[in-house]
């Protein structure tokens, strides 16, 4: 648990710090627009489909989620998770669950990174990529982009880590909650 502790800190700490190394290089954080009303439909919808996992994240985030200015998804009761560590910044979060070997972890952002060419990608982008202990998950969703990441005790053996399916899977029981504008 500890480590569930030193990873989310380490997260928002690396989103926090490097803003003034962007602005140097020329690089702007530029906000991007929110689709909110599809966002508060969507909300509704996950409300109706899973209350339980909707109600139960609400109660263990007691009012940080009225800061956050993107809508936050987490996991489904289908996804047979606990309720995840969470922690935010205004304009990002991340939602924190521990699986037995592995961490699981959806990052949200409601920004983009402009003024270089240096940033563009040089492979093929998709939504299931390898990294070297896990995988990433990558969508946009409302306005926002948003990062499954899995992480593997064991990449090598635990194939969650190294095919698509494990994480396709849990994908599809996003739910949508609040955020500061709904």
């Amino acid at each position: 648990m500890e480590f569930a502790k030193v990873a989310l800190a380490a997260t928002l700490l690396a989103a926090t710090t490097a803003a003034p190394t962007l602005a140097k290089n020329g690089v702007e954080r530029v906000p991007t627009k929110i689709d909110w009303q599809a966002a508060k439909i969507a909300a509704k919808r996950s409300l109706a489909r899973d209350p339980a996992a909707v109600e139960k994240f609400v109660t263990a985030t007691t009012g940080k989620l009225s800061y956050i200015e993107l809508p936050v998804l987490i996991f489904g009761s289908d996804a047979k998770m606990e309720t995840p560590q969470f922690g935010s910044q205004n304009s990002s979060y991340a939602a924190f669950y521990t699986l037995e070997g592995a961490q699981i972890s959806i990052l949200g952002s409601h920004s983009v990174l402009t003024g270089t060419e240096d940033l563009t990608e040089h492979h093929k982008a998709t939504a299931h990529e390898s990294i070297g202990n896990g995988a990433d998950y990558n969508l946009n969703r409302y306005g926002a982009h948003y990062t499954i990441r899995l992480t593997c005790d064991n990449p090598i053996k635990d194939t969650r880590c190294r095919k698509p399916d494990f994480l396709q899977s849990v994908v599809q029981t996003l739910l949508v909650v609040n955020g500061a504008n709904q």
